[in-house]
């Protein structure tokens, strides 16, 4: 019999080599068999040691929960007594986010898959809350000496939460680059009192991006073309990209699997199509397009958190646009980072953030609200952070929690 000992260094080891896979190839696509394999033992063992994938899944998180620790550590104590301003502050986010998103951060991949498992276990969630409040306390830790930044502690560490899947996706794409430190020192200003810049970065962006025409625009809803990409989008939504494959909609369809194949080049084509459908499907009426939805005189902080309220709910049966929206850009920048294929995709969706927040702010946002191009940015990233956030913690945001967060984002004139 292997003694006490023995056992925990294997189980340490198991451990070891499910952080690594999953770093390449996701926490989803971990399979028993294959980590039995790469440690040379059957999943039997494996099963005895932790009971279950579930419980294997569990302890992976708390091993990566412990070297994020001491990653925040490490980092903040290399920093310690650095003065606090602008740029250096500026500087500092940065190298946090190019640190994360290096290829031996493999506990930060495990933090990004965490919090898109949208039914998570009561133990979960507790590790979950326990993995933001360390970051939240590290952040609150360093900036300690600049009262003015206590209260945007918790809307950085948000902040940075999303933008790390968009920074993992797109990592050395200069348009990425100048589009998302424009986005931080916005985020940053505000936290030190100064005003927002003009948004050079993100209008050049818009001015020069391609938006894909939406791919069922021109198919009627009883239509094959639109049944088969309406599959494909909830299948998307529910379980990520890789849920989708051409038997599991085949069978929703109840066709054969060439029907597929009639109707689009190759998979790989439908599925980029179904991404993209499931990303303007949904989208509800205060962020699609240009137009304002209702009198902007009647718009008042209280109604405008009756709109944004929904948008973050939590319950199965009625979730949120932003947590499934939240979780759907997740995960095709975890995709992206393994398939370049999707990086432009996932370039699309960040660089005009906040752009239906901005341009659809007459009747939703109150008058009063100096809702810049950048300003939205702010909010756009925050509320997707929180969104994923509720449903990995389980404690959705009410109206109260959103209308001190867009007081607390957005400016409001005098």
């Amino acid at each position: 019999m292997p003694t006490s000992t023995a056992r925990s260094d294997l189980a340490q080891q198991i451990v070891e080599q499910a952080i690594a896979r999953s770093a390449l190839e996701g926490l989803d696509n971990l399979t028993l068999r294959d980590l039995a394999q790469a440690v040379g033992k059957s999943t039997t063992v494996i099963v005895n040691l932790f009971g279950s994938k579930a419980g294997l899944i569990h302890a992976v998180g708390e091993e990566a929960l412990r070297r994020d620790a001491a990653f925040h550590d490490a980092f903040f104590g290399s920093v310690a007594g650095l003065p606090i301003e602008r740029e250096g502050l500026l500087a500092l986010a940065q190298t946090y986010l190019r640190h994360r998103v290096a290829d031996n951060a493999g506990f930060a991949r495990i933090w990004e898959s965490l919090l898109l498992d949208a039914e998570p276990a009561p133990e979960q969630r507790d590790m979950v809350a326990r993995w933001h409040a360390m970051r939240c306390a590290a952040w609150r830790g360093h900036l300690a000496h600049d009262a003015r930044l206590d209260p945007f502690v918790e809307p950085l560490v948000a902040w940075l939460t999303f933008e790390q899947y968009y920074a993992s996706a797109l990592r050395g794409r200069a348009d990425y680059g100048v589009v998302a430190a424009e986005g931080l020192g916005a985020m940053i200003d505000r936290a030190l009192g100064l005003p927002d810049a003009p948004a050079t970065a993100t209008f050049w962006y818009r001015d020069t991006m391609v938006v894909p025409q939406a791919p069922a625009r021109d198919a009627e809803p009883e239509a094959m073309r639109r049944k088969l990409l309406d599959i494909a989008a909830d299948q998307i939504l529910a379980g990520g990209i890789t849920a989708v494959t051409n038997r599991s909609v085949s069978a929703v369809a109840a066709t054969s699997t060439s029907t597929i194949a009639y109707h689009w080049p190759d998979m790989r084509h439908f599925v980029l199509d179904a991404v993209w459908h499931s990303v303007v499907r949904d989208m509800p009426g205060h962020l699609a397009g240009h137009a304002p939805i209702s009198d902007p005189a009647i718009a008042d902080l209280d109604r405008w958190a009756s709109i944004m309220a929904p948008t973050v709910a939590i319950r199965r049966e009625a979730e949120g646009f932003y947590v499934r929206y939240a979780r759907l850009i997740a995960s095709i920048c975890i995709e992206a980072r393994r398939d370049p294929s999707l990086r432009d995709l996932a370039m699309l969706l960040r660089g005009p953030e906040g752009g239906g927040t901005y341009y659809k702010r007459m009747g939703v946002w109150p008058a009063d609200f100096d809702l810049n191009r950048l300003a939205a940015t702010r909010f756009a990233l925050w509320i997707k952070a929180e969104a994923l956030l509720g449903c990995a913690r389980g404690c959705a945001l009410d109206e109260d929690d959103l209308k001190a967060a867009a007081c607390l984002l957005v400016a409001r004139e005098r």
